[in-house]
C-alpha cells in the first residue's frame, strides 16, 4: 500500500479526434474582409497551407519553352525543376504547410 493515489488511466483518444483536433489547430485564421492568412497564423503565409507552390521556373505551365533562330522556331521539354508537376515544395515551411514545419522527402 503506497501513501500516494493511484494515477487514474486516460481514455485512448480516437483517430477521428486527433484528426479533428489537428484540423482545427492548422485551419487558416483568415476574416470575412481579408482571406489571406493573418501574420498570427501557424498557416504558412507563402503557399497559405498547401505545403507547395507555383514553379518559379515554368511559371505553372511545366514546361519551358526556347525560342530558336529569331522566334522562327520554339522548342519545348519539361521543366527541369518541377518536373512537369508545375508546383515545387514551399521555401518558407518545407512543404509543411504551416510555420515551423519540416516535410520529409520520404513523404512522397
Amino acid at each position: 500500500d503506497s501513501p500516494f493515489p493511484k494515477s487514474i488511466p486516460k481514455p485512448p483518444l480516437s483517430l477521428e479526434t486527433i484528426r479533428t483536433f489537428k484540423f482545427s489547430y492548422l485551419s487558416s485564421m483568415a476574416t470575412e474582409k481579408n482571406q489571406s492568412t493573418k501574420p498570427t497564423s501557424i498557416v504558412c503565409a507563402d503557399c497559405e497551407g498547401n505545403g507547395a507552390k507555383q514553379c518559379s521556373q515554368c511559371k505553372g505551365t511545366g514546361v519551358n519553352s526556347v525560342d530558336h533562330f529569331n522566334g522562327q522556331f520554339k522548342a519545348s521539354e519539361l521543366c527541369w525543376l518541377c518536373k512537369g508537376k508545375r508546383e515545387i515544395l514551399c521555401g518558407n515551411c518545407n512543404g509543411a504547410g504551416f510555420t515551423g514545419g519540416f516535410r520529409s522527402t520520404l513523404d512522397d
